[in-house]
Parts: C-alpha cells; structure tokens; sequence
C-alpha cells in the first residue's frame, strides 16, 4: 500500500470519516489473489490515528458490505459476487469474468471404477455401487477456493478418456466429444458448511453455502453425468432464467430429484 494522503486535522470532517474515504479507495484497488485487509495496528501506524478511530471506520465500510471482519481470521475485502447461471450456452469461465473473476480449476482427483452414491446412482439410473469415474475439483479465483465439485460418470462414458482433459474448465466440452447433450438439470438448495465444506472451502462450520446438485441427459435419454458443487454464499450468487411462453405456461422448473444427500 502507498503512503495515503495526510489526514486533514483542521478539517471539520472527522478524522474517521476521512479514514473511512481513504480506506474505501484502497479496497476499490485491492489486488485479486488476496482478500485478507489491513489488520487494526498497522492502520494506526499508517494513518496516526488512535485504534477507535481506526475501528470506526472499519465498521462503516464492513455495515456498507466492503468489509468483513472474523475473530481470529482478521479483516477481509469482499469483493462483488460471481453471478453464475445455468442455461444450454452456459460458460463458467466467461460469467466469472463478467465479475471480474478469473475461473482457474484444480484438479483433486480422477478416481477409476468407484462404487456410485445411491442418489447420483439413482439420478443416472445405474444400480447402487455401479462403477463410475468419480472427478473431484475445486473451482478458484487467485488462491480462493470458490467451489468444491464432484462428478460420477458412468464408464462406459468416460473410459479412455485422459486424466488431464478433466482438469479443463469445462467438463461438458470433454464430455460432447462423446456424446450429443440435451439438457442438464440443476437443484439449489441452501445449507450450513459444516466441518466437510468448511474445510474444503475455508469456512466456519456456521457458514452459509450454496448446494447444486445436476444431472445432464444425452439426446438418446441417457444420463451421461451427475454430482454436487457446493459454492461458498458468500462469494456466489446463482441466477435462473425461466421461459414464458404465452399464457398458462407451467413455470415449475423440470427437476427429477428425489431427497438428495449433501454430500457426494
């Protein structure tokens, strides 16, 4: 951080108040590989000014949602969320760019002939314990991990397939070079991190998360995929488009799941 412009103290815009400015220009240009703000001392060193000053400030921006302070995690720039959608031209990498968000996907794991969950066995109407390739990734911008993935897909889908073309950002791209899509499916539902997701994703136990489970159907009627991607809340918000087409339309959306287990 550059030396900030000295605080007028003859001016009658109080000292917290001028802080609070100098602060909001400073998060406008915070760099995107680390949200983790100033801590409390080294504002007072920067500014002069006493830690109520500094604290007054810092609860300003955090009640304008610029901020978010953690016992014992410190301070954090919250930066405007991903809206993310889901729609037959969907592109992940492409919506997270529209908010200034750059999508880089880790691959966990590609794991070989695992005994499918009964609810994604269910959802691609596989007997329970059928063999799946089950990938596993997380979806990141800088080293913020945004979103834990997992997938099942039958073999005879993705066998032969390399383990490195699952890394890329786009599964369904992988996935059409063998298959001719017809429509994906998608669940939402609100839930607490519990100690799985937090610590997958950095999180309290507390912390809200955004659960989607899908499912995507061949032109033939086959299930060719289906899994979870748990999102952390606050960094997502999910955005779903229904068509109207004349009066009377039936807006329910198409979703064929049952209870769904939260964890794959």
């Amino acid at each position: 951080m550059t030396s900030p412009r000295p605080l007028d103290r003859a001016s009658p815009l109080p000292l917290y108040a001028q802080v609070k400015r100098e602060l909001r220009a400073v998060i406008r240009s915070w760099p995107a590989e680390d949200d983790r703000f100033h801590t409390e001392q080294a504002l007072c060193r920067l500014y002069g000014v006493s830690r109520a000053t500094i604290r007054q400030a810092v609860a300003e921006l955090e009640a304008e949602g610029l901020l978010r302070r953690r016992q014992g995690s410190g301070t954090r720039v919250i930066r405007p969320k991903i809206d993310e959608s889901f729609t037959p031209l969907t592109s992940f990498a492409q919506q997270w760019a529209r908010s200034g968000r750059a999508l880089a996907v880790e691959l966990l794991s590609v794991e070989r002939a695992v005994p499918c969950p009964s609810p994604y066995a269910e959802m691609l109407a596989l007997p329970d314990g059928a063999p799946t390739t089950r990938v596993e990734r997380y979806r990141r911008a800088g080293p913020m991990r945004i979103v834990w993935d997992a997938r099942y897909i039958p073999r005879p889908i993705a066998d032969g397939i390399a383990r490195r073309e699952f890394a890329k950002v786009s599964l369904v791209d992988v996935l059409a070079r063998r298959v001719a899509f017809d429509r994906g499916e998608s669940q939402l539902e609100a839930a607490l991190a519990g100690d799985d997701y937090a610590e997958r994703l950095d999180l309290r136990p507390q912390d809200p998360v955004l659960v989607r489970h899908l499912a995507y159907h061949a032109t033939d009627g086959r299930p060719v995929m289906a899994g979870v991607s748990v999102y952390r809340a606050d960094q997502v918000r999910y955005t779903i488009s229904a068509p109207m087409r004349g009066p009377g339309a039936d807006l329910r959306p198409a979703l064929r799941f049952h209870a769904l287990a939260a964890r794959a």
